[in-house]
């Protein structure tokens, strides 16, 4: 498997658990019938846990922890190969994300106030920690973007606009909550289907990016 396509299988998978647990529950009857981006019925959270759609997304988010860990290693070595400097920070803040991913999907559908704060830190740090791993790969990229072609350049700032789309949805967020508007909670979870798409897509672009340096890595041979 090359390079490129662990980036893809992180884009994609998350986008096919999520919607995949949502459409199943609808399937079986026991979820909203909606489309969660405009009306927000239900929770990427909700949506996974009801009837048997829990079992898919596990199945398919557990591998994906690995595979984002792995991701946040490939992407220091790609940014070490173009700056010429180490990045160790985003691997481990990217890995460490991963392990807040596990987390919360092992605690997923389980009941009692202990559980429910485990798979809300979870979650949280999983995103916070996803999410500045790209903002910091976004601004290395910015300072050496000499190194890229065109069509990179593109990729490139595709990607920081899908930054400021986390601080806009971010910043929204807080406010309808502050407002404590009734439909706060349709909002928050229309957000979640927004960002967490989203934060897929980020991964997508960075498959493109990867495919045209014609970026390869092997697992070290032992002697």
């Amino acid at each position: 498997m090359r390079p490129h396509h662990i980036a893809w299988s992180v884009c994609i998978i998350p986008i096919v658990a999520a919607h995949g647990a949502f459409l199943l529950g609808l399937w079986e009857g026991v979820a909203k019938e909606c489309i969660p981006y405009i009306e927000g019925c239900t929770s990427i959270s909700r949506a996974a846990r009801e009837g048997n759609a829990i079992f898919l997304f596990r199945g398919l988010m557990m591998p994906i922890a690995a595979l984002l860990a792995l991701f946040w290693y490939l992407q220091s070595v790609w940014l070490r190969q173009i700056t010429q400097k180490t990045h160790r920070t985003i691997f481990y803040l990217g890995s460490i994300g991963a392990v807040f991913l596990v987390l919360y999907v092992d605690f997923l559908g389980t009941e009692g106030e202990a559980y429910q704060f485990l798979r809300r830190y979870g979650t949280t740090f999983y995103f916070a920690l996803t999410l500045l791993s790209q903002m910091l790969s976004v601004r290395i990229l910015q300072t050496n973007v000499g190194h890229l072609d065109i069509k990179s350049r593109g990729y490139l700032r595709a990607q920081f606009f899908l930054i400021i789309l986390y601080w806009f949805l971010g910043i929204a967020n807080v406010v309808i909550k502050a407002t404590g508007v009734s439909w706060a909670d349709q909002a928050e979870n229309i957000i979640e289907w927004h960002f967490a798409l989203y934060m897929s897509l980020y991964f997508g672009l960075s498959a493109m990016m990867w495919k045209r340096s014609k970026f390869n890595w092997k697992f070290p041979k032992e002697h």
